[in-house]
């Protein structure tokens, strides 16, 4: 609470202090490690070293000069600073007020970092720019409508103190945030745009820059040649899979003619907002909530919101959950992507959901979140601002994301998937997820052309135009990331059947889905901790 008033400091200057930091705090962590016979303290240590491996072996990479693109950076998340932290006191009100004066020192400090960029030659594609300098735009109004006025309009102190807030409010607005985004707009549209990178493929900046994202979303040391063809060999054994419940549907197609037949049918998608948001709900709370206690030990006590995304963000995914905080103060948030409601297919959302909500993101992120006795930066973790990977603490892409795709598939054990076309619905979203692995190495070290990727996609996934393209601008935007969705997914499988054929009429689901929650982190402490479950089981 008592840096509430204050903002980051974006410079060289921090990041290397950042990075002084880790390295002392390794040092220190391992000759703990070293001494330490508590076997918790030791996995613990062991998750912090991780992360600051993650941290050191990343500064090289200097993925601070890249703060902002179309799906991240200040021009989205500032306006959700009261989203993250409600206010309720005079004091708080304060803070945020604090905050907003010192905005525009932190948009000149972007700016710097961004204009060193382009002079190291380590900029953003065009891609990822596009319509980075409207979003700043877009907060330049009348101080008083924009997004940022909006919790001072009612407030319930005394009527000095309301009018005091206000005042002070609007100047901080007009003078600090509105100018820092105006400085931040001038500089996208007369600087940056004309520099950013010509080629789509991360490898153009380095090879060993491509290298080192996979590394940070893997958390292995697989090569990107080795990803991909786990993405071909995924997307032709789903195939199969796919031709099986057109079969078992009676339909005499071809898996190209049966996906033309779901993308140009209406009926598949939905008519209004409103009907998407009320078909989450049905299906998180009347049909996947009652399996819980099935597969698992315990329900999130954490509560979740459904929310649309900003009207800032209409190309953000499907769907996407940001974890709640420690005290509770805010619970985990479901964000749906409203603004394509037209182009959410039906058939997937049982799959989606079991993914962002429970048994996927929220169950997994308010587990870490109720932990007695685990240390804070297990609790905690910031998972915004992807685009500076690798230089920052882990996000545990391959955990986080793999779970929440290995989530999906409990929806068998859930008997979720009698309809075939709810089947086939799941089989879109995991050859979705294997055509990930095929595209995104393909424009990152493969030479695949943007336009490539999309025509693969479109070839082996029942996604629709729209949906593709925006997919595809993210992995431009984001190298890696979309690649450990599956390499986390068929990790835990793996290690599910290792436990299954090892411990046979031992294996207990809920205990193990309690050993893999017990793991989250970098995937060789998960199979290390999932060895340990299944020899005290044996």
């Amino acid at each position: 609470m008592e840096h509430n008033h204050i903002l980051e400091q974006f410079t060289e200057t921090r990041f290397n202090e950042d990075l002084k930091s880790c390295e002392e705090f390794k040092g220190r962590a391992e000759k703990l490690l070293s001494s330490t016979a508590d076997p918790e303290q030791n996995l613990n240590l062991r998750f912090l070293i991780a992360e600051l491996d993650t941290f050191i072996s990343g500064f090289p990479f200097t993925g601070f000069y890249y703060p902002m693109n179309y799906m991240e950076g200040v021009q989205v998340d500032f306006e959700k600073l009261l989203e993250w932290s409600p206010p309720e006191s005079v004091k708080d009100y304060e803070n945020i007020i604090a905050r907003y004066s010192k905005f525009s020192t932190l948009a000149d400090q972007i700016v710097g970092m961004m204009r060193k960029g382009i002079e190291m030659k380590r900029t953003n594609h065009a891609v990822s720019m596009q319509g980075v300098e409207e979003q700043c735009r877009s907060h330049l109004g009348e101080p008083r409508e924009t997004v940022f006025y909006k919790p001072f309009q009612t407030l319930n102190f005394t009527d000095q103190e309301n009018k005091r807030l206000q005042a002070e409010a609007l100047s901080a607005i007009e003078s600090s945030v509105q100018a820092g985004f105006l400085t931040l707009a001038n500089f996208v549209s007369t600087e940056y745009a004309s520099a950013t990178r010509p080629e789509i493929g991360a490898s153009s900046i380095s090879a060993e820059y491509y290298k080192a994202c996979l590394a940070f979303h893997t958390s292995t040391n697989l090569t990107a040649e080795e990803i991909h063809q786990k993405g071909l060999d995924e997307v032709g054994k789903i195939e199969e899979e796919m031709r099986e419940v057109i079969k078992e549907m009676g339909l005499n197609l071809t898996l190209p003619q049966f996906m033309e037949k779901l993308r140009t049918d209406k009926s598949n998608f939905f008519n209004s907002p409103q009907e998407l948001l009320d078909t989450f709900k049905d299906i998180i709370e009347n049909k996947i909530d009652k399996h819980i206690l099935l597969l698992f030990h315990s329900k999130p006590k954490t509560k979740m919101e459904i929310r649309e995304t900003p009207a800032s963000t209409p190309d953000a995914p499907a769907a996407y959950y940001i974890a709640g905080t420690v005290d509770g103060s805010r619970p985990g948030r479901l964000y749906v992507n409203t603004h394509k409601y037209q182009s959410q297919p039906r058939y997937e959302m049982i799959s989606l959901s079991l993914h962002e909500s429970n048994p996927g993101h929220h169950l997994q992120g308010s587990y870490t979140l109720e932990r007695a006795g685990w240390p804070e930066f297990r609790k905690s973790m910031e998972d915004r601002v992807y685009s500076q990977t690798p230089t920052r603490f882990p996000i545990n892409t391959a955990y986080v994301e793999g779970w929440g795709l290995y989530c999906e598939t409990l929806g068998f054990d859930m008997g979720l998937y009698s309809n075939p076309l709810d089947r086939y619905g799941h089989l879109s979203e995991e050859i979705f997820r294997a055509c990930r692995l095929v595209v995104d190495t393909g424009m990152h070290a493969l030479g695949w052309s943007q336009e490539k990727a999309v025509e693969y996609m479109l070839t082996h996934s029942a996604a629709t135009l729209d949906n593709i393209k925006g997919e595809v601008n993210r992995y431009v935007t984001w190298p890696g990331q979309a690649t450990g969705y599956k390499i986390g997914q068929m990790k835990i499988r793996e290690l599910r059947a290792l436990a299954e054929t090892q411990l046979g009429d031992k294996f207990n689901i809920k205990d193990f889905h309690e050993a893999v929650l017990q793991a989250a982190g970098p995937l060789f402490i998960l199979e290390q901790q999932v060895e340990q479950y299944i020899n005290n089981n044996k």
